[in-house]
């Protein structure tokens, strides 16, 4: 087994952000960059333009014309939400093959639960939706480095205990001390990412035990939940005994919200086909 410290001692076997999402970040930093560099740099890599345009047009962000450039989607919606796009869009290039994880099942699971997080943010005033379906995006990513690191006792916990399933994170945090957000959260770190993205990855297993109520771990953690209950089926007509309130208080979420929401494979359904 080993320690969480263990897992990122080996940066020779760690994944690397891709260099156009890196690239961008460090453009995005700047706040007097010029949407044409912008665009510029995006059109560069063809496939992450197009996904960029694909995301864009989907029903996520629910534009009324079809947007056909890059330059134009940053006109349309600001540079907030291209750069949880390109983030987005770009995850998946840093992972080619996981033992045990077929990864478009991993990624499909990521873009529901980025999706219901974006959703649910655009619900309270306390978090950016741009923000969250990044964050959403990322949430599990510290899963695959833990298959990688240590495959066959994560085999042996996902043929007890399904990754997606609810409960999974605190069977992690009894068997090894950690559990998959706070990996997660670390490589954020590690890649430099916004602080309070980092803040939330590393909270959304449990919010509520935070120093500082995190709305975004909030948001992250009601999204996780509401996936994994549409995954096992769960009739959301009565949530009284399965709310989990304290989340919700952090993100400013009510019961009627959720039950309102459309099903998550249904926000994420043409996202889907990205991880093609």
């Amino acid at each position: 087994m080993k320690t969480l410290d263990e897992l990122f001692a080996n940066d020779e076997s760690l994944p690397t952000v891709p260099r156009v999402v890196s690239d961008l970040m460090e453009m995005l930093r700047d706040d007097d960059v010029s949407f044409s560099a912008v665009a510029h740099r995006i059109e560069l890599d063809q496939v992450l333009a197009a996904k960029v345009l694909q995301m864009i047009n989907s029903p996520l962000f629910g534009l009324r014309r079809k947007i056909s450039s890059i330059q134009g989607a940053i006109l349309m919606l600001g540079l907030s939400a291209i750069r949880s796009v390109v983030v987005s869009s770009g995850l998946a290039g840093a992972f080619r093959k996981v033992e045990g994880v077929s990864l478009p099942a991993f990624w499909a699971h990521s873009l529901r639960v980025a999706s219901a997080s974006r959703y649910l943010a655009s619900k309270t005033r306390h978090v950016d939706p741009n923000l969250a379906f990044t964050a959403g995006s990322m949430h599990a990513i510290g899963h695959l480095i833990m298959a990688q690191a240590m495959p066959g006792r994560i085999a042996a916990l996902n043929a007890l205990h399904p990754f997606e399933a609810l409960g999974r994170a605190q069977l992690e945090l009894v068997e090894f001390g950690y559990h998959y957000g706070d990996v997660s959260a670390s490589l954020a770190q590690r890649w430099g990412f916004a602080p309070d993205l980092v803040g939330g990855l590393s909270s959304f297993v449990n919010p509520d035990k935070s120093e500082h109520a995190d709305a975004l771990g909030g948001v992250l953690h009601l999204a996780v939940w509401r996936v994994a209950l549409e995954r096992q089926g769960v009739d959301l007509g009565n949530l009284g005994g399965v709310w989990p309130s304290q989340s919700a208080i952090a993100a400013g979420i009510t019961e009627d919200i959720v039950q309102e929401m459309p099903a998550p494979r249904e926000l994420a359904a043409e996202l889907e086909s990205m991880i093609a």
